[in-house]
C-alpha cells in the first residue's frame, strides 16, 4: 500500500469514480448483481464472482461515459463513505450528548443523533464522495489489465489503470 493510497490522492479518487460508474453499469445489465471494491493508485479491486469479459465492458463503458462528461456515474449509493458519514456523526452526536449530567439528557441526545446521523449519511456521505472521494476526471487515463487474484485464499479480481 502506497502513501497516496491512503492518503486519498488524484489517482485513488479517479479509480474510485470508475469503480462506482462501473458497479452502476454492472447493476444496469445485471440487476440482482452484487459485489464490493476497493480503489486504490494504480486501480481497484472487486470482491465477486464476475466474468472478466463482462467486468471488462463494463469497465471501458464506465470509463467512456465518464470521460463524456457522466460526472454522476461517480457517485454510487452504497459506497463505505456514506456508512463512515453516518457512523461519524452518531459517534459525534452520542459524544457530545454524554457531556450532560442529566441521565434523560443524554438518553435523548443519543436518540435524537442516532436518528439525524441516519438520516444525514446518505445525502452528506454524497457530497463527500462528489468533493472528497471520487474524482470524475478520467482524461488520459486507461484500464490495462483485469485478472483473478487471491490473497489469503480470498478470491477477488484486480482492475489495474494507468494515467497517460
Amino acid at each position: 500500500m502506497k502513501a497516496t493510497d491512503i492518503l486519498m490522492g488524484r489517482r485513488v479518487r479517479q479509480n474510485h469514480a470508475l469503480e462506482h460508474a462501473t458497479f452502476t453499469i454492472l447493476a444496469e445489465w445485471e440487476p440482482t448483481f452484487t459485489g464490493s471494491a476497493r480503489s486504490f493508485s494504480d486501480g481497484f479491486v472487486v470482491f465477486a464472482k464476475l466474468d472478466l469479459g463482462l467486468l471488462r465492458r463494463a469497465t471501458e463503458e464506465a470509463l467512456r461515459r465518464l470521460q463524456a462528461g457522466e460526472a454522476h456515474l461517480a457517485i454510487h449509493p452504497n459506497c463505505g463513505t456514506n456508512l463512515a458519514v453516518g457512523i461519524s456523526l452518531v459517534t459525534l452526536g452520542t459524544m457530545l450528548g454524554m457531556a450532560s449530567n442529566n441521565t434523560r439528557t443524554r438518553v435523548a441526545t443519543a436518540a435524537a443523533s442516532s436518528f439525524a446521523g441516519w438520516a444525514a449519511a446518505r445525502p452528506l456521505g454524497e457530497y463527500v464522495q462528489k468533493h472528497f472521494t471520487t474524482l470524475p476526471d478520467l482524461n488520459g487515463v486507461r484500464v490495462t489489465e483485469i485478472y483473478h487474484r487471491k490473497m489469503f485464499g480470498i478470491p477477488f479480481i484486480q482492475v489495474h489503470t494507468v494515467q497517460e
